[in-house]
């Protein structure tokens, strides 16, 4: 892998949690190193094994250089504790969420920067459903997303349309502060997440994308179960009860 060799600390850090993709983690660390080295910046990629059972994290350490970095622990736990982990271990002013199948193109990358940067924001994330985003999906994995993103709203108070997409941009002061105060670490994570920075006066902006989205995982019945629990216990600790969040 072509890659340039830099020793000063990076602009940006893209926090990729993977769980058993072996099949498809190569190609994807190709395409993002390609990406990025293609709009002139510096960036470190953190790819979190979370746990894998099959040959990911040899996959992975065929890839690794100065830019491209591994963490890895035996138990799986969960998307939101890999993105927290590699948030904690990275260096970039920027952090970025990406899901590692690139279900959502690397291109995106560039927009959700542009946005962070010119913008009076501290997080924006991408909205697969905006009128300007093109996403693929069947029916029924449509329906659970657009549904689950309603309840989200009912229950929160969250006004965004989609807290679940798998392509976020984070300033890193306001992304670490948020941290302190999320205990979900597995399916809704991203949902607590948002809901803290919007009780901790941050600005949140969704954006359309500027690639086709392909939706081809399927969530089986227990996952949306723990979505759902999950979503229901963020409810009850942060607008139930109340939280008490110190400002920075």
């Amino acid at each position: 892998m072509n890659t340039i060799s830099i020793q000063r600390k990076p602009e940006i850090s893209i926090v990729m949690p993977v769980f058993n993709g072996e099949n498809y983690i190569e190609e994807s660390i190709r395409r993002l190193v390609n990406y990025l080295n293609r709009i002139n910046i510096t960036y470190e990629i953190i790819v979190v094994d979370d746990g894998s059972t099959d040959a990911t994290c040899k996959t992975i350490l065929k890839c690794l250089n100065k830019r491209v970095k591994l963490i890895r622990y035996r138990e799986n736990r969960g998307k939101g504790f890999a993105f927290i982990k590699g948030t904690l271990k990275s260096r970039g002013n920027i952090v970025f969420l990406f899901d590692s199948d690139l279900d959502i193109p690397p291109s995106q990358i560039g927009i959700l920067l542009a946005t962070i940067r010119r913008m009076n924001v501290d997080m924006v994330i991408t909205n697969k459903w905006h009128p300007l985003s093109k996403t693929i999906a069947s029916p029924t994995r449509k329906f659970l997303s657009i549904a689950f993103n309603a309840l989200v709203r009912l229950l929160t108070g969250l006004k965004l349309q989609d807290t679940q997409t798998g392509a976020k941009a984070f300033k890193r002061k306001p992304l670490i502060h948020v941290i302190k105060y999320m205990y979900v670490k597995r399916y809704a994570f991203d949902v607590e997440l948002l809901l803290v920075a919007q009780k901790l006066g941050y600005r949140i902006l969704d954006v359309p994308s500027v690639g086709t989205i392909k939706l081809t995982s399927r969530f089986k019945l227990r996952e949306i179960v723990r979505m759902c629990l999950e979503l229901l216990s963020i409810t009850y600790r942060h607008r139930i009860m109340g939280g008490r969040y110190d400002k920075l």
